[in-house]
């Protein structure tokens, strides 16, 4: 089996960035009464990219991302933020609560970015995120017919 080459991002290392991410995600899965399946449905992810992001062992797409942070009730970027090393708690002292909103307004956080239920009639009002997030969403369900 191959070995993986993780980086060393600030003072924070791609791997134990990626498991508090996949700690973070059980944590509030379990919390919210969800099994892996349940979380994958209704982030509209595959049931892989829970398990994966559970692991702690590899990254996924930063569209999987944001969907599963929308699906969590978390902030948008909030991923990211861990894996950047720009989070402000050191990763074994992140909660849960620490991925959802500030309602400080002196935290400004991240654009939210909401994948679609269902499809946009029109996209002239859509920022570049939201139309990529439009066009994922009609790529996914183009052959479920």
């Amino acid at each position: 089996m191959p070995s993986i080459a993780y980086a060393t991002v600030g003072s924070v290392d791609e791997l134990e960035a990626l498991q508090t991410i996949g700690r973070l995600i059980k944590e509030e899965r379990l919390a919210q009464g969800l099994s892996q399946v349940q979380l994958a449905k209704q982030a509209g992810t595959a049931i892989k990219t829970v398990r994966t992001l559970e692991s702690g062992t590899r990254r996924t797409q930063e569209i999987n991302q944001r969907k599963l942070e929308h699906a969590l009730g978390w902030r948008a970027g909030s991923m990211s933020e861990i894996l950047k090393g720009k989070s402000s708690f050191a990763p074994d002292q992140i909660t849960p609560d620490d991925m959802r909103s500030s309602e400080d307004p002196r935290q400004p956080s991240g654009p939210r970015v909401t994948v679609p239920a269902a499809p946009i009639a029109r996209a002239s009002h859509l920022s570049d995120e939201e139309l990529l997030a439009e066009l994922t969403y009609r790529m996914m369900h183009r052959n479920r017919g």
